[in-house]
């Protein structure tokens, strides 16, 4: 949450020429609802397994067209149990876009619709939560930077870019 996920995604994308796929959109629009409003309504528990689905056909789908695809994951996604390995075995490349803990609160806070954000501490208590499971990430990047020089960073050390069908996923911080 906040470290940039959807917008140097994007960005990568657009460099590679490859396809992105946000997957809190690709929830929003299976379900016909915002993210909050699944949380709300449905619960943490449903909105879980839509994205496990989402994430699933999202990656069925790049390897079925060969496409490169960039897939910015939601904060939670990487920390649910098993994700990990399940992106592993796939043969998935996982990027962690790490961020500050201190700049990422100043991002959220003036970002409306975040269901888990509520107070500083309880977003500090989600971060410690989740740090373990980004840890485990193929690679981190700092992305406190501006999303192109994020961007740039990511294609000098030859993160991504490896070839068409070779998926790439960006991973945020809570």
């Amino acid at each position: 949450m906040g470290s940039g996920k959807t917008t140097v995604g994007t960005l990568l994308a657009r460099q590679l020429a490859w396809r992105f796929v946000d997957l809190d959109a690709r929830i929003e629009e299976s379900a016909g609802l915002s993210i909050p409003e699944i949380f709300e309504r449905l619960g943490e528990t449903a909105f879980r397994q839509m994205e496990a689905d989402q994430l699933r056909a999202a990656l069925g789908r790049a390897a079925e067209h060969k496409e490169g695809t960039v897939l910015a994951l939601g904060g939670g996604t990487y920390a649910q149990a098993g994700c990990p390995e399940f992106l592993r075995v796939a043969g998935v490349t996982v990027l962690w876009l790490d961020t500050p803990i201190e700049t990422l609160l100043s991002r959220c806070m003036i970002m409306p619709g975040r269901p888990l954000f509520r107070d500083e501490s309880s977003f500090r208590m989600l971060h410690a939560q989740r740090l373990p499971s980004y840890q485990q990430a193929d690679y981190r990047v700092d992305s406190s930077a501006e999303p192109a020089t994020v961007v740039a960073e990511i294609l000098r050390r030859g993160i991504a870019g490896g070839g068409a069908g070779e998926e790439h996923l960006v991973v945020e911080k809570p």
